[in-house]
């Protein structure tokens, strides 16, 4: 069975950064956002759940810029889920212009978390549909976790989640870590990504500062945040062109 979601979007100025390039957290704004509609018509959507006294929570992400999008841009965005396993819903994503060429790839890792007990819930005990789906990935293997690595204290900055970083459930919207990244790295002109993954482990909660580590060797840049108790939160690689 293949199932799969379409929607248009209209990419904004304000998408992209000083050079042109579409900003980390748009990517992953548009296919959460692509996410969330597909979920409420599977019937495995946030209400729905929280219903059930769970919700959906994601622990990776990863894209592949093929194209680099353009300011204004009308582009077609896809989702489509893979059979799940019991504790885990596969999701992937692509990104095309008006010809239909691709420009962006993505997959994503979720899992469904008890309201009450923060633990893993399973899957299969909540979502009752087909579980056959048959469609390819969009990368050929699942993306992997990402290693730990040795950051340099000379690039450790301390930074705080804001206001317009929180969301409708009152938490950092996912998207939104990928400016922590980003604003910490601030890239210059020849910063154009090639992939960029994000695991997310532990909420950053709001106002409450947190230590933002880099390390950056050979056009790879891993980052991490870690709170003052030394957890991380979530972990961050990426590729540069």
């Amino acid at each position: 069975m293949a199932i799969g979601l379409e929607r248009e979007y209209q990419l904004r100025w304000m998408d992209f950064d000083r050079y042109g390039r579409i900003q980390p957290a748009a990517v992953l704004d548009i296919f959460q956002d692509l996410a969330t509609i597909q979920a409420n018509d599977m019937g495995i959507g946030r209400d729905k759940m929280m219903e059930e006294g769970v919700f959906w929570a994601v622990v990776r992400m990863k894209y592949e810029m093929v194209r680099e999008p353009q300011h204004h841009q009308l582009v077609t965005c896809r989702t489509w889920p893979h059979t799940p396993t019991r504790f885990s819903f596969l999701r992937d994503y692509t990104m095309r212009d008006e010809d239909g060429q691709l420009l962006i790839k993505a997959s994503s890792e979720w899992v469904l978390m008890d309201a009450t007990t923060r633990k893993f819930a399973s899957v299969k005990d909540f979502y009752k549909g087909s579980d056959d789906f048959h469609e390819e990935r969009a990368f050929e293997k699942k993306p992997k976790k990402i290693l730990a690595f040795e950051p340099d204290p000379a690039l450790t900055r301390t930074m705080a989640a804001s206001y317009t970083d929180i969301d409708v459930n009152g938490h950092v919207n996912n998207a939104m870590y990928a400016n922590f990244v980003v604003n910490a790295l601030n890239p210059g002109e020849d910063g154009a990504i090639r992939t960029f993954q994000i695991d997310y482990r532990k909420e950053v909660l709001p106002e409450v500062p947190f230590d933002m580590e880099l390390l950056i060797e050979d056009g790879l840049i891993r980052a991490r945040g870690v709170n003052d108790e030394g957890d991380v939160s979530f972990t961050c690689a990426i590729e540069l062109q």
